[in-house]
């Protein structure tokens, strides 16, 4: 029979398996040590590219910009809704039942080191993001495009055409003022060899074209829009201009901004800007502003001023390359000498001050025309042709009717083509800015968004989050007085 051996255990024994037993568990806690840094990023990544997913909808579908109201909706600023947005993903994350929080970590705190704003940087913020956007798509023969149109619109040698007829008219006026008192003092004095008849009779032509310039100025100064186009179809929406943020006062981010200043961004922008936002000859069916393109040029209270305020500066441009036409242009020079030489009769001294006063009248009509043209969907060329010139010197006043227009250049440049020239020579924080009213006063006329303020929108943010655990295998050791440990983890996120 064999007997039972009864278990015993020694003292050397039971001192090497403590020490076995405590460097197993030392080595299981270093590894959970490990694992929670692991998960402690892991869950932090995973929180800011959630709450980076919850962007604003109707800024992305109508300006493609990436942006996170930092309001959610409400008219609180600043980050902290944020903050708690991301301390509840990271808990979401780290539930034992949703999640996946096998090392038992417990997030505790969330906080934004750094963050941008879409007005940061007086609106170069918004310039990065849509030259972002832009390259998305845009070939580099756009930009030299971009960057030729640009040139040439903006390298035409400016004329003060309105004052050269102005001048001309007023001393014609008083030449033929000076010209009746020598008559009539002829006349009235005891002299009798001085008589009215010596002297020449003033001539005139059928159509003064000094007269219809002083016409279609009238008109112009009487309702500058109707006499170019059909005001009823013009947008009459307004808004407080001092409450835009490039008026106000704005929340500033505090993350330093690296962007590029060159001309290639300045061209890849004006791309995005012409591809996503709203203009005269072009609805984009966006809320707020109808005139969008053309609030970055004027930055005026309303759609009508915006509009009125770049059609002036279009107005200039085709006086001076018209100007420019009619004086490289044998054909039309002549004509035009031809109706100042008739004027100045009555005192040739005075000449070629007329002559540059009809030259300048005629291609102001000229001008008017041409704007007409372009605002109804016409090209003109940049510097016209003689073949190409539509108006007749001696018949201008049948010009000013609002229905007259120039004729069609083939191979002419649009409204749009100009509008280029006239972003081109803003700066980018002036373009960033106003692109910031413009995305606000949409935002805001929908009821969705009726409290997004740009000053609130954010695109990067650094943000630092903190966590709690418990020890689980050295706890056996200390009889439960362990003090646990805390982890802070980083993670940046940028649309």
């Amino acid at each position: 029979m064999i007997g039972r051996l009864k278990a015993s255990l020694t003292v050397f024994v039971a001192l090497i398996l403590t020490a076995v037993m405590t460097l197993l568990f030392t080595m299981s806690e270093c590894i959970r040590l490990y694992e929670l840094n692991d998960f402690g990023q892991q869950f932090t990544d995973m929180a800011v590219e959630s709450a980076f997913s919850e962007y604003n909808p109707y800024l992305w579908s109508n300006y493609k910009i990436l942006a996170v109201d930092l309001g959610y909706g409400t008219d609180v600023t600043g980050p902290s809704i944020f903050q708690q947005k991301l301390l509840d993903y990271a808990k979401f994350n780290a539930d034992i039942e949703e999640g996946s929080n096998f090392a038992r970590l417990n997030p505790a705190g969330a906080t934004t080191n750094h963050y941008s704003l879409l007005t940061d940087g007086n609106g170069e913020a918004v310039v990065m993001l849509g030259v972002k956007a832009a390259k998305d798509d845009i070939a580099a023969q756009i930009i030299d495009g971009i960057q030729g149109h640009s040139d040439a619109i903006n390298g035409i040698e400016k004329v003060s055409v309105e004052s050269k007829a102005s001048e001309g008219a007023s001393a014609l006026d008083n030449a033929k003022r000076e010209l009746e008192e020598k008559k009539a003092n002829a006349d009235n004095d005891d002299d009798p060899n001085t008589s009215s008849a010596d002297y020449p009779e003033i001539e005139e032509v059928e159509d003064n074209p000094l007269d219809a310039f002083k016409m279609m100025k009238e008109a112009l100064s009487k309702g500058f829009l109707s006499t170019l186009v059909d005001t009823n179809a013009v947008s009459d929406k307004e808004w407080d201009k001092a409450a835009l943020p490039s008026k106000r006062s704005l929340n500033k981010g505090a993350a330093e901004l690296s962007n590029g200043s060159g001309i290639a961004d300045k061209a890849l922008f004006i791309d995005y800007v012409l591809a996503n936002y709203s203009r005269y000859d072009l609805d984009k069916k966006h809320d707020g502003m109808k005139y969008e393109v053309e609030h970055l040029i004027a930055g005026k209270g309303s759609d009508s001023q915006n509009l009125a305020a770049v059609v002036g500066e279009l107005l200039l441009i085709r006086e001076a390359a018209n100007y420019a036409t009619i004086c490289n242009s044998g054909v039309l020079l002549s004509q035009a000498r031809g109706v100042a030489a008739t004027l100045s009769s009555v005192n040739p001294a005075i000449e070629s001050v007329v002559e540059a006063a009809v030259i300048a009248a005629w291609a102001y009509i000229e001008s008017v025309l041409d704007v007409r043209l372009l605002l109804s969907g016409g090209t003109v060329s940049l510097k016209k042709s003689a073949d190409e010139w539509t108006s007749d010197v001696l018949h201008l006043s049948s010009f000013i009717n609002v229905n007259a227009k120039a004729k069609q250049c083939k191979g002419g440049i649009s409204y749009e083509k100009y509008l280029i020239g006239f972003l081109a020579i803003k700066s980018n924080k002036t373009l960033g800015m106003r692109a910031c009213d413009v995305m606000e006063t949409a935002l805001n006329s929908t009821e969705d968004y009726k409290n997004v303020k740009a000053d609130n929108l954010m695109f990067y943010a650094d943000v630092t989050m903190d966590y709690s655990a418990d020890e689980m295998f050295l706890s056996l050791f200390d009889g439960g007085k362990t003090q646990g440990y805390t982890i802070t983890k980083q993670s940046q996120m940028s649309y």
